[in-house]
């Protein structure tokens, strides 16, 4: 029988994944409906991020299905969860490079295409090297948990891409929110709140094992795609 914190963990896990795509959905249809396009690209992120819970999410479904937990000889759980990952971090540098006007972006962008591509391959060659994985001794007591290994090349890269989202959406915003004034000085501390929040949560859930505070963690993590959407969408 899976335990409370089996519950938690997985009922928490399905919330991120389902408020992700309908979050996502919503921002991208506010997108279309205002002409706001950057929109367009915070619904994907939206999206992105939500599904790098559905590993956990999966394993939850195939548990209350079958009482046991889903089949992880090739580190299946982590993969589907990481995997979206760099879209994930692209889509946002995107939007932050698109907002501050940085010069040749599209040259800034292609060294994270590169480096979410090398994590993707370094990921997928060698899971067991990636993440730390501990099943529980009876299958279907507990959720396969799985944290990055740090010092890994899986785990250097997704440091390398948490700050730099950190450095380009959360201090680049809050510096140009400190230079601004009314309104949009209030968007852009929105802006740069909302990639702290995504940034300092995310790190937390990857370097950790679930506990109580799972429920924080995650309902964090949501509440920072409505903070940059506040942040970028227009007044009413």
């Amino acid at each position: 029988m899976l335990s409370v914190l089996g519950w938690i963990d997985g009922l928490t896990a399905t919330g991120v994944v389902l408020f992700g795509l309908i979050f996502g959905s919503f921002f991208i249809y506010k997108s279309k409906k205002s002409e706001i396009n950057i929109l367009t690209f915070l619904g994907l992120a939206t999206v992105f991020a939500g599904l790098m819970y559905l590993g956990v999410f999966l394993d939850f479904l195939i548990v209350l299905i079958t009482q046991k937990n889903i089949e992880n000889s090739y580190g299946i759980v982590a993969l589907l969860s990481y995997i979206w990952l760099a879209p994930a971090i692209i889509t946002a540098i995107y939007i932050g490079t698109r907002l501050l006007n940085i010069e040749k972006k599209w040259y800034f962008l292609s060294i994270f295409v590169l480096l979410g591509i090398i994590f993707n391959v370094v990921m997928f060659l060698d899971p067991f090297n990636a993440f730390h994985f501990k099943s529980p001794t009876i299958s279907g007591d507990a959720l396969i948990d799985y944290n990055v290994n740090t010092f890994s090349m899986a785990g250097i890269l997704m440091a390398i891409f948490l700050l730099s989202v950190t450095m380009i959406l959360g201090v680049g915003f809050l510096i140009k929110s400190l230079r601004n004034t009314g309104e949009l000085r209030t968007k852009l501390f929105l802006i740069s709140m909302g990639a702290f929040c995504f940034c300092i949560f995310g790190l937390i859930e990857g370097l950790t094992a679930p506990d109580i505070y799972v429920i924080i963690v995650r309902i964090g993590y949501l509440i920072s795609f409505w903070l940059l959407y506040y942040g970028l969408k227009d007044k009413e």
